[in-house]
């Protein structure tokens, strides 16, 4: 009469096949799930620093770049190359970081059109330095302005 019952039973407490084949998958099932989940963790954390790495980078290139520009005066002198040459240096850091910012997250903070601005602005000043022109002016306070323009995309002030 109640055959089905007493075949059920758990003999002497040991496991089943089946019950031991269950226990397995879902212990590999959560070293699976915790192992994942401290993966994910560290991947947002690394895109965290990433980004961060890159703002700041970016930040204190045209924050120098800004300052350099201002010491460049109105006029050629000694020191005008020597500061152009830092200016471009700088300009040039934050083309190569925002290029690494594109290819690592698929996001840049500055358009390449600025970039193509601002080598502009370089190019022409150098031509006034070169052909010992006096009054620089105008390339000067170009070149300020689109410093200015870049720093506003940096800060999120500006999207492209």
């Amino acid at each position: 009469m109640y055959q089905y019952a007493a075949q059920n039973r758990n003999r002497g407490g040991y496991i089943t096949v089946r019950n031991r084949i269950m226990l397995i998958v879902m212990v590999v099932l959560l070293a699976l799930v915790v192992f994942l989940g401290v993966r994910n963790i560290s991947l947002s954390s690394f895109r965290g620093r990433t980004a961060d790495t890159f703002y700041h980078g970016l930040s204190s290139n045209v924050a120098a770049a800004i300052s350099t520009a201002n010491r460049l005066e109105s006029t050629t002198n000694s020191t005008t190359s020597y500061n152009l040459g830092l200016v471009r240096q700088y300009i040039y850091s934050m083309d190569q970081v925002n290029q690494m910012c594109a290819n690592l997250t698929g996001k840049t903070y500055v358009p390449q059109d600025a970039f193509t601005a601002l080598y502009s602005d370089l190019e022409n000043y150098q031509a006034l330095v070169l052909t010992n022109k006096k009054s620089t002016v105008e390339t000067r306070e170009m070149l300020l302005t689109h410093l200015s323009l870049v720093q506003g995309y940096i800060n999120g002030e500006l999207t492209s």
